[in-house]
């Protein structure tokens, strides 16, 4: 049983990189151009600009491990925290976008001692606060590009692509609302309308799972009501460090290998880009980010060749670290949580 696990993990983490890596690959032999490689010099620009990358890589993850320290108010600390944020980010990287890795939080934090009702409402609240990121910044960036260079060219698949995205804001905006109703003003209203909303014949397979988490976005609310500033002003600070790293790091990028004159763009760029990989069915969107890299921000790239060359930067900065991270940390993690429960 210990063989087949660990063979399972092994291939949790194998087969989102053969994927990626397949596809870059891909992209390389169909657009390999020698004369636009010999267009790119390495020089001490270029590794300044890929190093400021990688600090945006990591101001992902302290604006994460600050979240969390602010989250367990304090109850944990900063290495604990540390530990979370890469055993979720690794979670994240194993299972289909669609799924996320969140709900595999309320396992780490409880395994470090965090009662399952407090780890609960942190889930949730990490949850309410990136939604509102994406949220209220999407109408901000709006007032500065029209939607017209936000999604490109006016063909069907740029048009499908819009429906789709505007589908998804709407959505979002409905969780949000939701999350705020029941977290802070109506839980037990919030958790009838799931259950009824679940009861629906082509819904009621997952009957029981809405049932849990009603009754978990109840035990949530007693777990934040009445919480004060001093709470959620760190909390929605490390938030927008998060995300706006995690965007700055295409950014970079970009300088490190040639002008770019449209910064805010490509930064706005990547909510779209972030939407559609939300929809895919591999682990970490393998694949699917790839090709959604090359669609949607490929354009802003003068030397096509490059294209594969700045993907594959891209993806190991912001995926397969947290892969490589996940498979040195995770089994020692599991062997030590795992033998105190036993123990106790």
């Amino acid at each position: 049983m210990e063989k087949s696990s660990q063979s399972l993990n092994i291939w949790k983490i194998l087969l989102p990189t053969f994927i990626g890596v397949g596809v870059i690959l891909y992209m390389f032999g169909k657009e390999f151009n020698i004369e636009d490689l010999k267009q790119i010099s390495i020089t001490g620009h270029t590794v300044f600009w890929i190093f400021i990358a990688f600090c945006f890589m990591l101001g992902r993850d302290i604006g994460f491990t600050i979240r969390y320290r602010y989250l367990t108010e304090k109850q944990l600390s900063w290495k604990q925290c540390l530990k979370v944020t890469f055993l979720a980010e690794f979670g994240t990287a194993i299972t289909p976008s669609s799924v996320g890795g969140s709900s595999m939080a309320v396992i780490f934090l409880s395994k470090e001692n965090i009662p399952v009702g407090k780890s609960t409402a942190m889930v949730f609240v990490t949850l309410l606060l990136d939604e509102l990121f994406f949220v209220v910044t999407f109408p901000i960036l709006l007032l500065f590009i029209p939607v017209s260079e936000l999604f490109g060219d006016a063909s069907t698949v740029g048009t499908s692509v819009f429906i789709f995205f505007i589908v998804a804001y709407i959505m979002k905006a409905l969780l949000c609302t939701l999350l705020i109703i029941g977290l802070f003003f109506k839980p037990q209203v919030i958790r009838w309308l799931i259950i009824k909303i679940f009861r629906l014949p082509f819904l009621n397979r997952w009957h029981r799972s809405a049932v849990k988490a009603g009754d978990d976005l109840i035990i949530s609310s007693r777990e934040i009501r009445g919480k004060t500033l001093s709470y959620w002003f760190p909390l929605v600070v490390a938030t927008i460090l998060s995300w706006c790293s995690r965007y700055l790091v295409v950014n970079a990028l970009f300088i490190a290998f040639f002008p770019v004159y449209d910064n805010l763009l490509i930064f706005a760029r990547q909510f779209v880009m972030w939407v559609l990989m939300m929809i895919s069915p591999t682990p970490g969107a393998s694949g699917i980010s790839e090709v959604v890299f090359k669609q949607y921000l490929g354009e802003f790239i003068p030397f096509v060749g490059v294209v594969p060359i700045i993907a594959l930067l891209w993806r190991l900065l912001t995926y397969y670290n947290y892969l490589f991270v996940g498979a040195i940390i995770v089994p020692r993690w599991a062997k030590k949580a795992f033998s105190k429960k036993k123990e106790e």
